[in-house]
């Protein structure tokens, strides 16, 4: 399956919206998170507007946002636009999760201050593998923005 996460040094409860339509997706991250040992609070969302909704609820702070581009609603595109244009959820580090590759997807979605580009490889083994080593950088290495 996939590589579990080693470090045990993040002892913070990392807050992380999930931003997905497709349950499969979803469910990978949310063992993917288990798996890892993060301790976490993992909201999951099927919509670019829950999305908006859920990073706009000051009781509950955001770490990580991973994002899917073609959702219901608002789309990845829009949400993200929303996210780096509002002061107080700029510094949220956005990761891209797409199954698309064209350039002009992956150039928007940094154009609009994405942090970090995933493709979703339709590998299940390759996704796995994505999904780990992105949840090691963006929750065990590198440091996060505090709210």
């Amino acid at each position: 399956m996939f590589s579990m996460i080693t470090s045990s040094s993040h002892k913070r409860l990392a807050h992380v919206v999930l931003a997905e339509d497709d349950p499969t997706t979803a469910r990978l991250v949310e063992v993917a998170l288990q798996r890892a040992g993060v301790l976490h609070d993992l909201r999951i969302v099927g919509d670019g507007d829950a999305a908006i909704a859920a990073l706009e609820r000051p009781s509950a702070p955001t770490d990580l946002l991973l994002l899917d581009l073609y959702m219901p609603g608002k789309n990845g595109f829009e949400v993200l636009a929303h996210v780096k244009g509002q002061e107080h959820l700029r510094r949220i580090p956005v990761v891209v999760f797409s199954s698309s590759e064209t350039p002009e997807d992956v150039n928007r979605a940094y154009d609009l201050h994405a942090n970090a580009y995933v493709f979703k490889n339709p590998s299940f083994h390759d996704m796995c593998r994505s999904v780990d080593v992105t949840l090691q950088f963006w929750l065990h290495t590198a440091i996060i923005p505090h709210l």
